[in-house]
Order: C-alpha cells, then structure tokens, then sequence
C-alpha cells in the first residue's frame, strides 16, 4: 500500500521549502563537534515545525528509532579513539569523545527529524517533483521516485522469502547466517530480473527516461523572503550559540 498525500499544509511552495531544509542541515553540521548547545539550539526548529503542522510525533519518533542503531554505531568510535578529559561532574569525568558522539547523535536526530518532517508534508512524488524545478539532473530523480515507488514490492518479496524461510525451520534450524546470506543473494537476483521485466513493460509503453515534466520553478518574492529570513533566523542562532 502506498501512502495517501497528507492534508497538512507548508507556509510555502515546495521547492522553497527544500532549499529551506537544505540550508538548514548546513547550519547544523558547522556546528563545531564540541557544541552541544548549539545543536540543542538548531532542534528547536524542527521540534517548532512539528508543533505547527500538527505531525504525529509518536511516528516521527518510530522511524526515528529504526535508524538509531546505524548513529550510535557511527558516533561509538568517538568515545574509543578520544578519551581526552574534558570537565569533570559529581567526580566523573566526561571526555571530549563522549562530548563529539553526543554532538554527532544529536546533529544526525536533528537533521533526520528535519527532513522526515518536510516528507510527510510532501507525498513523495511532490518531493521529487519539486527536486526537478530546482533543477536536480533528471537521471538522479528519476531513480529516485522509481526507487520509492517499487520499493514495497521490494520489502513485500522479502517478507515473503522470509515467511517461507520460518515454516520451514524447526528448532531454530534453517535461520544462520548462511541460509540468510543466500536468501540475501535470492532476493537481490528476483530484485534484479522484476526490474527488467518492469523496466521493459515500461519501455513498450513509452517510456523514454523521464516520468513527468513539469514547468521549472519561478522565484517570486514571498519565496524570496522566506529564503532570506531563514537565512538571518539560522544566523542568528549560529552566531548566538
């Protein structure tokens, strides 16, 4: 099943709005790795934007916890490699490298929770739509929107290898890492030969490499404000913190 266009509502087009996300995610990353907070500053706004729009923050949370294993993993080598003090409290010492992974956890929870918020404002097809306005190359949309559009029939084959996979096991049997690496391999040559079938059902139909055109964006001036007063506001809160 695919997802219904939601009926919350942007303060502007959605191009602008990428373009505002974009800046965004750079405020946040120059953030220096020891300033904890300055991105405790920058979540503000996420957490405004979802306040706003009325987005169920239960399901912003659900997709947020799915990814956390991958941050805490790519932040774990800080607190190994940079044990160097940095303050003490209540006599336990707090090392720069536990200090850099907390800012690496919270610049990624916050540019996450940023981008996932625009998504569910945005059906993706808009989000696609709106990166070929902006002149994104049309190749690296068009694998995009397919990528989204055919990835349930992706996450549906696998469900079913796997159902399959547990009614024939008994005891544990039958669940390794072997048998999973060849239905790994299963699954990546059925990916494989559904997309040329598919991709050859859409060449007899007239395919010729783009999904949809769509008139390139104009700037006008309420885009133009928006731009800049999200530029001076993400300034400001960098300069300040």
């Amino acid at each position: 099943m695919h997802e219904q266009a939601r009926p919350y509502h942007l303060p502007v087009g959605d191009g602008p709005a990428i373009l505002i996300l974009a800046i965004f995610i750079i405020f946040v990353i120059s953030v220096p790795k020891f300033d904890i907070a300055g991105v405790i500053a920058f979540a503000a706004f996420p957490l405004l934007f979802v306040t706003a729009t009325g987005i169920p923050l239960l399901q912003l949370m659900k997709r947020l916890v799915i990814v956390s294993p991958f941050i805490f993993f790519m932040a774990a080598g800080n607190l190994i490699f940079d044990r160097s003090p940095a303050f003490t409290i209540a006599g336990i010492t707090i090392t720069e490298g536990m200090v850099s992974a907390s800012v690496i956890v919270l610049k990624t929870f916050v540019t996450l929770s940023s981008l996932l918020s625009l998504i569910t404002c945005m059906p993706f097809h808009r989000f696609g739509m709106a990166l070929r306005t902006l002149r994104v190359p049309e190749v690296f949309v068009t694998q995009l929107l397919l990528v989204y559009r055919y990835s349930f029939l992706l996450s549906e084959e696998a469900g079913m290898m796997q159902k399959a996979r547990d009614l024939r096991s008994f005891e544990g049997r039958g669940k390794g890492a072997l048998v999973t690496a060849k239905l790994i391999g299963s699954l990546f040559i059925r990916t494989t030969a559904r997309a040329e079938r598919i991709y050859m059902a859409m060449s007899a139909r007239g395919f010729r490499t783009v999904l949809a055109s769509r008139a390139a964006w104009t700037m006008k001036t309420g885009d133009l404000a928006a731009i800049a007063g999200a530029i001076v506001l993400f300034t400001l809160v960098r300069h300040l913190f």
